[in-house]
């Protein structure tokens, strides 16, 4: 077909109020092409109201196309880690001490971290993610909760010292208001909060959410069928397709 017959098929097509991806589908050329050939063709509202709710309707398509996809890496995730500690649980102490302490003092939603006071389990935990997860130092990101008065660069070092994490990781310090109702015990370091900040943090969070139910399942010999792990993160809401 000459190019003189397919603008005149694209013009039909939308003049009856075709979209240009619907022309497209009829007529071999570029999107280009046909926006250049079309563009004076006028519309009616009806059209143009019909094209409207075609354009949000494949938009929340592709919205929940990909909120499905980012799910099922979650739950893929929450499983890895599920058989990690089946791997783990009997002959590796240290591996379900690090689950323990993240299920006592780890976030359980949006990110992966771990907030206390304890340099000790700060820098066991952040040994612990490095040794099992592969977490470099300079993967982490740290915040601090400090008292007025106390010196923040001195105790930025001391965290970055114990730790490994750079200086340069570390975010703007949170300084308790006098007077604000917070406990009046002066914490020599402050508390730090470690997050892991890389690429797939997120996938993390559900692998070690796994791991732990896994090893808790297994320790109190109530096993949970594949397909109601996810029913133990309340805060998770399942996209259904």
């Amino acid at each position: 077909m000459s190019k003189s017959k397919l603008k005149d098929k694209a013009l039909g097509l939308r003049s009856k109020g075709f979209s240009y991806r619907e022309i497209l589908k009829k007529i071999p050329v570029t999107k280009s092409t046909i926006s250049l050939w079309c563009r004076s063709v006028d519309l009616t509202i009806k059209q143009r109201k019909r094209l409207v709710n075609k354009s949000r309707t494949r938009g929340l398509v592709g919205i929940k196309a990909i909120q499905t996809m980012f799910w099922k890496r979650r739950c893929g995730a929450f499983v890895e880690g599920v058989d990690m500690s089946k791997r783990l649980s009997d002959k590796d102490p240290e591996f379900i001490a690090g689950l323990m302490l993240y299920w006592a003092e780890g976030t359980k939603s949006n990110t992966t971290a771990v907030t206390n006071s304890d340099p000790r389990i700060i820098n066991y935990m952040v040994k612990w993610f490095g040794c099992y997860f592969n977490v470099k130092p300079q993967q982490f990101s740290v915040g601090l909760h400090l008292h007025p008065g106390q010196d923040e660069n001195r105790i930025k070092n001391y965290w970055s010292k114990l730790t490994g994490i750079p200086l340069i990781n570390f975010r703007k310090s949170f300084i308790k208001l006098r007077g604000s109702g917070y406990r009046k015990n002066r914490l020599q370091n402050g508390v730090a909060k470690i997050a892991v900040r890389m690429e797939g943090s997120t996938y993390l969070l559900f692998k070690v959410l796994g791991a732990i139910n896994g090893y808790l399942n297994k320790s109190l010999q109530e096993p949970i069928a594949p397909e109601n792990w996810m029913s133990v993160l309340p805060y998770a809401k399942k996209i259904t397709t």
